[in-house]
């Protein structure tokens, strides 16, 4: 027996959860590049501070689509497979936590793990944190086995999964040669100072994505907290300057997820979009709804578990 899991950061379910979920993410090193005691100074203060109104937030667009996501994905990929495989979803700061699925699948005999990532470019603060995790599992768990795939940013099926819900969109809402804007989630420019690959990643999915259309477009970053540096240019900004240029034909990409989340449902569907249009005067946007299970990615997945036994 074999055992898949899909990671990802994962999602509170309730107020409570909520402060919780706060607490570990910023206890981590992967998310907060300081020393433990600062860590454990900070993530104390800040989910005391803000578990409250970031909770009003996930409340405001009826509670996470991230968890109904992957578990739809764990069960199709479940019925696809053989007998011979055992599929989990795990998360990072909600659960079941990684670490404890995996503990829970290796107790039972299970050693041959294939981890597969939710985050479709890697980084330090998404998949180097996971990465983190399996390190320490491994020196817990001698005779456990890990395959990672930590990324997939330019693989054809995820090319083809954002060009078929681009081109549906464009014809949906009528648009003729609509200006792609992909919107990913920023990250702490010292990241990317420390030799965090992201940021060049998603430019190469960008890239692909818009070449393969035919259409002008260019890559802002999203969801920044915090008074540090972070990746530029943000989507608002960049949607002023289109606004200046004229460009009244938008599509907004959430590149960087798989899943919606609390960053596509309320930070560009309740925050950008109503400022493009209300404040901007942009009469023509809209964003690509992310769907709860995509057939490619199903694809790209079962691939890769043929893949690691081939």
């Amino acid at each position: 027996m074999k055992a898949v899991v899909l990671v990802n950061m994962g999602a509170p379910d309730s107020e409570r959860e909520m402060k919780t979920f706060l607490k570990r993410m910023f206890s981590d090193k992967a998310i907060m590049y300081a020393p433990a005691i600062v860590r454990f100074v900070f993530s104390n203060i800040i989910s005391r501070v803000r578990y409250k109104s970031s909770w009003k937030k996930y409340e405001s667009i009826g509670g996470t689509p991230l968890l109904q996501s992957m578990e739809a994905y764990r069960a199709m990929l479940q019925n696809q497979l053989n007998d011979n495989y055992i599929v989990r979803s795990a998360y990072s700061y909600s659960h079941p936590l990684i670490r404890d699925e995996i503990s829970n699948l290796y107790r039972r005999g299970i050693t041959e793990f294939i981890i597969i990532s939710m985050y479709p470019q890697s980084g330090y603060s998404t998949t180097g944190s996971v990465k983190s995790e399996l390190e320490k599992l491994q020196k817990c768990y001698d005779k456990a086995k890990f395959n990672f795939i930590g990324n997939y940013f330019d693989h054809p099926e995820f090319i083809q999964f954002w060009m078929k819900l681009i081109s549906a969109k464009i014809e949906n809402a009528g648009y003729n040669s609509p200006f792609l804007l992909f919107s990913s989630h920023a990250i702490p420019q010292s990241f990317v100072e420390r030799g965090d690959t992201y940021t060049r990643q998603t430019e190469v999915s960008a890239k692909l994505i818009a070449s393969q259309l035919n259409l002008n477009f260019d890559l802002s970053y999203q969801s920044k907290i915090g008074p540090v540096s972070w990746t530029k240019p943000s989507t608002r900004d960049f949607l002023k300057m289109l606004k200046i240029k004229n460009i009244n034909e938008i599509v907004l990409v959430p590149l960087s997820f798989i899943n919606e989340n609390l960053e596509t449902k309320y930070d560009l569907d309740s925050e950008l979009i109503p400022y493009a249009k209300n404040q901007l005067g942009i009469t023509d946007i809209c964003r690509v709804q992310i769907p709860t299970v995509d057939e490619n990615l199903l694809k790209m997945f079962v691939k890769f578990i043929e893949d690691a036994y081939n």
